[in-house]
């Protein structure tokens, strides 16, 4: 909370109650109609507010609350108390005869003088002219876990979407506004604490102040070439000043998984596979593969204080996060110190900020696909096995939960980042002031993977144990020096910025892989006793990334005249060392107005029920250079040739026939490699309503990215490889965003506030250069998207159904053909149904590249949020649902697994249920069961979701225990409840990028609840 409870100094405070206990004095009525009213003022957590001016609207009658929180005051029964605290909203209370009166105060998140944090610097919400959403950590759920904030912001902000599933291992690929590049980086920069490059896995939620989301190119042009994908700006919480204060939170969390795929079970599979072999066991593959461990602890400890010229904050967590696959965990351990000192009577402020995690990742889990096609007759166990699982005689299917268990996955990840500010106030000119901010990320990766001697895969290449080790390191460091000036000159604001930026990044990584080890258990912390190493054939490698360096001067500025007239530009040149020497510069920028409509004296004279009305109009350009930095270098490797014995050696043979070390070009080089741009306007209008009772905004965008950057396909020779990096054409984006919220209820007890957000995005495919075409994407067996002139991102490129086509299995006398075609019950299908597809071109065959089809989207045409919240006296309610409307996925679930194979008792695959019940008659012509890649597997999507529901509970505990403040309890359920019509496994797919839309990947659909306590000190 942007608050400073304990800033004002003592004998301030002494001045101001004096002020308000004189004012007391003054006649406002017959004094035999006065009564003394009291209470206690707290804020949404429950803790005390002191300084909060209690004052009788239309007096001079006021008071202020003491550090406890507590006021007393003579009114009239009658009249009407006014809390005012500044960053809190007014709170407006009748008195109504009564003589205790306790108050709620909470965030004034809809005030004009909110402060929005952009691109170096900060202005007030009234003043920003870009499409900018702001969430404050009231906006952040908590309890919901995941491997980012990611799943604690979902519905929050239009026109953010999200990749991932329910795993604690999973990696969020963030989308603003739809795709921002083909090829190259699309997702949004990640700035925190104002240091570029971020990586948001690193920040958990309760160390989050504020997320600012700009989403235009005027809003993230100051950041020039990593803003395409737009911004997102984090600020970590600050220490206040005063007492010290300490928060800790425990909390528990149990999963449990729905949403079974319904599978043959062991009789049902005998019965349609009447040739299968009989292993005499009943497994659930599925429910065997699931964690029996459904509980995850998580404990947060927090510590903040300090003096006006020396704050701090400290927080440390401990958080265990048991996945609802067997194997898949996640422990982390972290911790942040933020520091803030002013020093020399306000001349210079340092800010310091020390952050620390790891996460241990244990991703030995088995594949549920895999559980999904096993032998349900096969038992898992084998107590004749040394192992005592079950290893099979035959790999296809594997036991893949035994292969799990027997086998190692973990990743241990790293993140330290120490970054400071220096601020310079020069006090002789107010509002100006110089900074530099220097920050630094080291990001760590090592992982240790082993194949136990006994698993599948080593048990079949008769190998005794397979180990891999792999060191990964990055370093990003970044530097900014510049001035800033903040100012009102009367009717004129100025807020100005301008200064020079540095950045550079280096990769390294180092790998070894051996196998054959003499002992099992050692794993891979032996690595030189493998077989491998002794016969030469260990492999290892070390590698090193080209060091890659920004450089830019920058500036903005941002002038408004009575707040009403609003104008903003900025410009950045930047140089990045991707490029060719003569393609490294670019430059972009922003231009950008606001006019507040409100404040004309037609609006205020005539329409008194808007309370703020803004127009905004921005332009903005923004580079993208998201891309490996071996094509503006050539790049070398050792020259390797392969013996007759199939063996390779970094060796060639020169003419006279002797052996020399030598290394050759190993990558092209593309000297005409040029910036890709993206160019946006952006319209929007920011209303508030009814004494702002109802509020929003609307959006409108339009955007084209030009000079497109893709990796594409080129002939080897003469080029050294077959993949170079080109700028091949462009893509064109719009869209619409609306949000709308309303303060439905607002009273001393009751509160109740809820808020929608809408975005459309639709992105098409502009002009490609040489009339390129590009394939991607693959469900088996073909390619399922292509890229070329004209089409709209998100078409699936497959074959067109037509018809099912009856084929009979009876002979002419009568008898079956095949009586191993088989419904679930075993009864013999008189005739079965064959898939035909469109021929497209009429000749006569089904081909690949001339009979496919743009056909569906899998980008949602509205993408909704609907967030809810609720107080009473000390109860918290809040409540988010989450929507995509009209788009289409591909059921690949039942594509793989929801046919009958051609020949019923010969495939080892074990099916869906209803490739015997509804599907049964279906055939698809080949053996595995696959049919063509057809929208015949397209379906409506549509899905309202209960994301998650909040329910908390304050408990003051100070007049019992003066050390504890307060209590709170809290339940949190995420992934509540899905309403939709898709016959799918999971309808929330993958949506990012340009091969999304599948349902194909599955992982055990979780719901969980968290109960968590909160002690406040």
């Amino acid at each position: 909370m942007l608050l400073n409870r304990f800033k004002i100094l003592t004998k301030t405070k002494f001045l101001i109650t004096c002020l308000l206990s004189i004012a007391c004095m003054a006649p406002f009525g017959a004094s035999s109609q006065n009564i003394t009213v009291t209470g206690t003022v707290t804020d949404e957590t429950g803790s005390p507010l002191p300084l909060v001016t209690v004052a009788l609207k239309g007096a001079s009658v006021g008071t202020a609350s003491n550090n406890d929180g507590k006021y007393s005051i003579q009114v009239p029964k009658d009249g009407v108390l006014e809390f005012t605290f500044t960053g809190m909203a007014t709170e407006t209370v009748k008195i109504d005869g009564r003589t205790l009166i306790n108050v709620v105060m909470h965030e004034d998140s809809q005030t004009l003088d909110e402060v929005v944090v952009i691109g170096y610097g900060s202005l007030e919400k009234r003043q920003v002219t870009s499409s900018i959403t702001s969430l404050k950590p009231k906006d952040i759920v908590v309890g919901v876990g995941g491997a980012t904030v990611g799943n604690s912001i979902k519905g929050k902000v239009s026109g953010l979407t999200m990749s991932g599933n329910d795993s604690p291992n999973t990696t969020n690929e963030f989308q603003m506004r739809g795709m921002a590049s083909v090829n190259s980086s699309k997702g949004p920069l990640i700035v925190i604490d104002g240091i570029p490059g971020g990586d948001i896995r690193s920040i958990i939620a309760e160390d989050i102040q504020s997320m600012d989301f700009l989403k235009d190119a005027s809003a993230g042009a100051i950041y020039g070439t990593r803003a395409t994908g737009g911004v997102i700006l984090i600020t970590t919480k600050k220490g206040q000043a005063g007492k010290l204060r300490v928060g800790f939170t425990s909390e528990s969390t149990y999963k449990q998984t729905f949403g079974k795929p319904e599978i043959l079970n062991a009789e049902e599979y005998l019965t349609v596979f009447n040739r299968a072999t009989d292993y005499k066991a009943s497994t659930d593959w599925w429910d065997e593969a699931l964690n029996p461990d459904k509980f995850s602890h998580r404990q947060l400890l927090n510590i903040q204080g300090g003096s006006e010229d020396a704050k701090f904050y400290v927080s440390l967590v401990h958080d265990k996060n048991n996945g609802t696959a067997r194997g898949d965990t996640r422990k982390d351990i972290g911790g942040r110190i933020n520091a803030n000192f002013k020093m020399i009577d306000g001349w210079v402020e340092l800010n310091a900020d020390v952050d620390y995690r790891q996460a241990n990742r244990d991703e030995s889990s088995p594949s549920m696909q895999n559980t999904m096609v096993t032998d349900p007759t096969q038992p898992i166990y084998d107590a004749n096995n040394p192992t005592g699982w079950n290893i099979y005689q035959s790999p296809v299917p594997s036991n893949g939960i035994a292969d799990a268990a027997l086998n190692t996955r973990n990743k241990l990840e790293k993140w330290f980042r120490p970054n400071a500010e220096l601020k310079l106030n020069i006090l002789p000119v107010k509002g100006l002031s110089a900074r530099l901010t220097v920050g630094y990320e080291n990001r760590q990766l090592e992982e240790h993977n082993y194949d136990s001697k006994y698993s599948t895969g080593q048990y079949f290449n008769k190998r005794t144990g397979e180990a891999y080790l792999k060191f990964e390191k990055e370093d990003l460091f970044n530097s900014d020096v510049y001035l800033s000036f903040d100012r009102v000159f009367g009717d004129h604001s100025i807020n100005a910025v301008g200064g020079y930026s540095y950045s550079d990044w280096n990769k390294e990584k180092f790998d070894m892989r051996n196998r054959d080890f003499p002992v099992d258990g050692i794993k891979y912390w032996d690595m030189a006793t493998g077989l491998d190493l002794k016969l030469g054939k260990a492999e290892i490698s070390s590698h090193k990334d080209i060091t890659t360096k920004l450089a830019a001067y920058f500036g903005r500025i941002h002038y408004g005249w009575k707040g009403k007239y609003i104008a903003s530009a900025s410009i950045r040149r930047e140089a990045s060392s991707k490029f060719a020497v003569n393609k490294r510069y670019g430059t972009f920028g922003q231009i950008s107005a606001a006019w507040r409509i409100s404040d004309e004296l037609f609006v205020k004279d005539n329409v008194s029920w808007i309370n703020d009305l803004k127009l905004r109009a921005a332009y903005g350009v923004t580079g993208n250079e998201g891309f490996s930095a071996t094509y503006a270098a050539i790049m070398y490797e050792a020259y390797k040739v392969t013996l007759g014995t199939g063996e390779s050696m970094a060796y060639y043979p020169n003419p006279s026939g002797e052996w020399r070390i030598g290394y050759k070009q190993s990558s092209n080089y593309n000297p005409d490699l040029g910036w890709e741009e993206k160019h946006e306007w952006n319209i929007g209008l920011d209303y508030s309503l009814f004494d702002d009772r109802i509020y929003g905004k609307l959006d409108m965008y339009r955007r084209q990215i030009v000079g497109l950057l893709y990796e594409a396909n080129v002939p080897s020779p003469p080029y050294v490889t077959t993949r170079l990096m080109q700028n091949i054409g462009t893509l064109e984006n719009r869209g619409i965003e609306f949000e709308i919220g309303g303060k439905i209820v607002k009273s001393d007890t009751w509160n109740y506030e809820t808020s929608i957000n809408l975005s459309h995005n639709v992105t098409k495919v502009g002009k490609m250069d040489e009339g390129r075409k590009i394939d991607g994407g693959s469900l088996y067996p073909n390619s399922t998207y292509r890229l070329e002139e004209n089409v709209t991102v998100g078409s699936y490129y497959i074959y067109k159904h037509d018809r099912l086509e009856e084929i009979s299995n009876l002979n002419p006398d009568g008898s079956y053909k095949d009586p191993n075609i088989l419904d679930i019950n075993g009864r013999v299908l008189d005739k079965t149904y064959d898939f035909v597809t469109v021929d497209k071109n009429g000749d006569g065959k089904i081909d690949v590249s001339e009979d496919r089809y743009y056909q569906g989207n899998y980008i949602p045409q509205i993408i909704a949020g609907w967030n809810h919240g609720l107080s009473y006296k000390n109860w918290q309610f809040n409540m988010t649902l989450t929507s995509w409307i009209k788009y289409d996925i591909y059921n690949a679930v039942e594509y793989y697994n929801g046919f009958a194979p051609k020949t019923s008792g010969k495939s080892p695959y074990n099916r869906l249920k209803m490739a015997y019940g509804k599907n049964v008659a279906i055939r698809p012509d080949n053996t595995l069961g696959y049919a063509p890649l057809s929208n015949y597997f397209l379906e409506d999507g549509t899905f309202l979701k209960i994301q998650n529901i909040y329910l908390g509970y304050t408990l003051h505990t100070r007049k019992y225990l003066k050390a504890l403040d307060n209590i709170r309890f809290y339940l949190t359920v995420n992934n509540v409840y899905t309403f939709t019509g898709y016959s799918g496994y999971n309808p929330e797919v993958n949506i990012t990028g340009w091969t999304g839309g599948s349902d194909d990947y599955l992982y055990p659909q979780t719901r969980s609840y968290a109960f968590g306590i909160q002690l406040n000190f």
